[in-house]
């Protein structure tokens, strides 16, 4: 998902994952399968099967811990500022944990079309032999949109790898 917010010295560019379900939504689903398990368990436990009774709330726990790693994970944001003079990039999940900070003018983009025609574009931004890839978590159509909007900027894109055409 690309967000872009224009504002009065420059505009910022906010890149997140698609995510499907918030957290909330997530909390519902382990409800419904306690729910189930628990009707089922019950069911067990009434014809003398109570051994299975742990094997369904291990399910229950492994099912809340894998969610909340994904939903963690599908948390990261990257945002690249970009101001008349400066262009910084901040990458995080619950606040800033990376931040660069270069001259915009020295700054451009480096793209790599992969083969595959399925495949998003990689793009990264680099400055002195310094490279930071963002937005690897975007889709194909959401990747070109960045694109477009780093172009419309005024970023210079400097160099594609593979294909030598690119239609934004």
């Amino acid at each position: 998902m690309i967000d872009v917010r224009n504002k009065e010295q420059g505009s910022e560019i906010i890149l997140r994952p698609n995510c499907s379900a918030d957290w909330p939504e997530n909390r519902r689903i382990i409800q419904t399968v306690m729910v189930f398990n628990g009707l089922l368990g019950l069911c067990f436990a009434a014809n003398g099967a109570w051994l299975l009774l742990p094997f369904m709330g291990i399910e229950v726990l492994l099912l809340w811990l894998v969610l909340g790693k994904v939903f963690r994970k599908l948390q990261i944001q990257h945002i690249v500022s970009l101001d008349p003079q400066n262009l910084s990039i901040d990458v995080g999940h619950q606040r800033c944990e990376r931040h660069w900070q270069w001259p915009r003018q020295t700054s451009f983009v480096l793209v790599t079309v992969l083969p595959h025609p399925w495949d998003p574009l990689q793009i990264s931004i680099s400055h002195c032999g310094e490279s930071v890839s963002i937005g690897d978590f975007l889709n194909k159509d959401d990747s070109r949109e960045l694109l477009s909007a780093l172009r419309q900027n005024g970023l210079s894109i400097r160099h594609y790898c593979g294909l030598s055409s690119l239609q934004v």
